[in-house]
């Protein structure tokens, strides 16, 4: 019985330009104008504190706008805005970070004593301490250099996702042929509620896919090309500056992934049994990957947001009411609409203490458990502090941080609904959905993990074709899964839009760090009066230590050994055990 009624739709009118487009290109104009002004007085000689305290503040601009840009790419927008707007939105970080640099090679011809005045003449000295320590670590070259990659990158991106949302997949599903939109067919392939009709639109989208993957292999072909070339520059490894940015070490990542390996022969007894229940050898990718729609429960909006709220109370009370206060004030749209892509997003407005949340919600547990992961991001958000900066928050806010907090609430969510279902059937099936969800963290995402690092491995040497990145994908999740699906997916790296991110290479094993870790901070706030202090301090202070610091500093953790992840994996194997004993 619905007790909460939200509305479909968020509000972004109350943003600072609203959806009035005109006066967004003019406060980008503005942007462009203050930073043209401070490159300048930074010719005529050192910047002073005022210039680096509007930079500051610019930055900030800078990051609400590319939020709103998020927004508005689900919104019905003209693509032409939209990718100009982000081509804007680029060239201004591109500005912000040429500046930095020409002040960090100003200080580096200087010298000490003078560096020690200009250091006397900063208040804020968090500033001194970015520069300096970054004018140390990289030249001013490099980051024009690093700016440039990161600009065409940027460009390669709105390329992938301008051809991926141009597909057309013809299709015959009773009614006619369809012609369906590349977000349209990916939805209908995971989740049309009639099985045969789901496996039709799966083989009829790979096919569509298969007739682009050569542009495709090119675009990523060159995106992994401009990441080596900056790495050969920085003298770095490819994984080394994700893992920095993750703030994690090599070393905690492999214990990870040797953790999760050890068990694989576990996690594959799961699928057995849920072959054995289907009457096959195997499942193939794509049976598991759309299970959920299998789990007849259905959860409307409304439901979903009590059940989320009840099962964060005996966490944190404070968590429960932020939720209330977050669907109160419009920031959630949940319409489903042909511009919204697969999944969503939580996109953070953090100098103005607000988040949006997007996301396509048909009713299905999966879109109640989306919800709860966008409204971990929402939380982690709030409890970040609005500190004046030198940098891009993408350059401190980790994702394995994020991916915490998000699956720490999702988690909580679906213990919570598993607990509260009294039939015994609808009790099992959301028991084995939340089984498949949590292998897809850890199997079908290390497959995503092992391709990546695989392709840069022989990047490095050569271009690889549309038939050799679809075989070294497909040799990875075999890998992953341990051999136990009868076929794999061959255009995972064509339909998981990760794979393009600009900003962020990698973006996969954080969500297996974060699957896990959660799992282990959920066991801690068991009986633990100190964990919401706790827990919160340690996601307010995201990038201002290493992850790894933050965790031995809240948690006295020490995630280079195997123990705790070793722990993690338990409860999973105990859902196993559960579900083949129901």
């Amino acid at each position: 019985m619905d007790t909460i009624k939200t509305p479909a739709r968020w509000n972004l009118n109350n943003l600072q330009y609203g959806l009035d487009l005109d006066k967004l290109k003019k406060h980008l104009r503005n942007i462009k104008e203050k930073l043209t002004d401070i490159e300048a007085r930074s010719a005529l000689g050192i910047l002073k504190e005022n210039d680096l305290v509007t930079l500051s503040k610019i930055i900030k601009q800078i990051e609400s706008a590319e939020s709103f840009y998020y927004c508005l790419a689900t919104e019905n927008i003209e693509t032409s805005f939209l990718t100009s707007l982000n081509a804007s939105i680029s060239k201004l970080k591109s500005q912000v970070r040429c500046i930095i640099s020409d002040l960090q090679e100003s200080l580096h011809n200087m010298s000490e004593k003078e560096i020690v005045e200009w250091s006397n003449s900063i208040s804020q000295k968090r500033f001194i301490a970015e520069i300096l320590n970054d004018r140390a670590r990289t030249s001013s070259e490099e980051k024009k250099i690093s700016s440039f990659i990161g600009e065409t990158l940027s460009c390669l991106e709105d390329i992938y996702r301008q051809l991926r949302n141009n597909l057309k997949v013809r299709i015959e599903l009773g009614n006619g042929e369809n012609e369906l939109s590349f977000t349209d067919a990916d939805n209908l392939a995971m989740s049309h509620p009639d099985p045969t009709k789901r496996h039709l639109v799966f083989k009829e989208l790979n096919h569509t896919l298969e007739l682009q993957a050569n542009v495709f292999a090119s675009i990523y072909n060159q995106m992994a090309g401009l990441r080596l070339n900056e790495n050969r520059i920085k003298n770095v490894d490819y994984l080394d500056e994700s893992l920095k940015l993750n703030g994690i070490s090599k070393t905690t990542l492999n214990v990870m992934w040797d953790a999760v390996d050890s068990y694989s022969n576990k996690f594959s007894e799961y699928l057995k049994i849920r072959a054995k229940e289907a009457e096959k050898g195997k499942l193939s990718w794509h049976e598991l990957m759309s299970s959920s729609q299998d789990v007849t429960l259905k959860i409307t909006i409304s439901q979903a947001i009590e059940g989320i709220t009840k099962s964060l109370e005996n966490i944190d009370s404070k968590i429960s009411e932020y939720v209330k206060d977050v669907i109160s004030k419009d920031w959630v749209d949940v319409e489903q609409r042909k511009t919204k892509p697969h999944g969503g997003f939580c996109a953070p407005f953090i100098a103005e203490g607000e988040s949006r949340i997007s996301l396509s919600y048909d009713d299905s547990i999966d879109s109640a458990r989306r919800l709860a992961h966008e409204l971990g991001h929402a939380w982690h958000f709030q409890q970040m502090k609005d500190v004046p900066s030198l940098r891009f928050s993408e350059e401190t806010f980790e994702m394995t941080m994020a991916e915490t907090s998000s699956i720490f609430f999702e988690t909580a969510f679906i213990n919570y609904v598993i607990k509260d279902t009294r039939d015994v059937s609808i009790k099992k099936a959301i028991l084995g959905w939340k089984i498949e969800r949590s292998l897809n963290y850890l199997m079908s995402i290390r497959g995503a993990f092992l391709f990546e690092n695989s392709f840069y491995e022989y990047r490095k040497n050569e271009q690889l074709d549309a038939k050799q990145v679809e075989k070294l994908s497909l040799q990875c999740q075999e890998k992953a899964f341990g051999n136990g699906l009868s076929e794999y997916e061959p255009y995972v790296w064509i339909k998981y839009g990760q794979f393009y991110q600009a900003d962020v290479s990698f973006y996969n094993y954080p969500y297996s760090f974060g699957f896990l870790l959660s799992i282990g901070l959920l066991e801690i706030s068991k009986g633990n009066e100190l964990f919401q202090k706790k827990f919160q301090e340690f996601l307010s202070e995201t990038g201002m230590l290493p992850l790894e610091q933050l965790i031995k500093k809240h948690f006295n953790l020490d995630l280079t050994q195997h123990e705790f992840w070793e722990k993690s994996i338990q409860r999973l194997l105990e859902d196993i055990n559960q579900y083949e004993n129901c």
